[in-house]
């Protein structure tokens, strides 16, 4: 194996495994709809843009709250979301399927 080869996606911005599956695109259309449905689509999408680079972080955020959250909203969905949101493309997707709705 040459060098070249070794090194063919040391740089790479996506990686394969980052690619959202059917069942994480459908939990992403679902909280897209509720959040038009509520009427914050606007503050959502400008927040979004805005921490779209910290994806990562904020799911790393999302893991640390669980405990608490899960003790007031006990659901599977809470640690879907925070699993998804370690894709980078899951921002982007969600923003996406915003303005759709709107």
């Amino acid at each position: 194996m040459s060098i070249r080869e070794s090194l063919k996606h040391a740089f790479s911005v996506s990686r394969e495994e980052e690619k959202l599956t059917e069942e994480e695109e459908n939990l992403l259309k679902k909280l897209a709809e509720e959040i038009t449905k509520r009427k914050l689509d606007i503050i959502a999408i400008t927040f979004l843009e805005s921490v779209k680079c910290m994806n990562y972080i904020g799911s790393q955020v999302m893991l640390f709250f669980k405990p608490i959250v899960e003790t007031i909203f006990p659901t599977r969905i809470y640690a879907d979301i925070q699993k998804i949101l370690e894709k980078r493309p899951s921002i982007e997707y969600l923003i996406r399927r915003i303005e759709e709705k709107c």
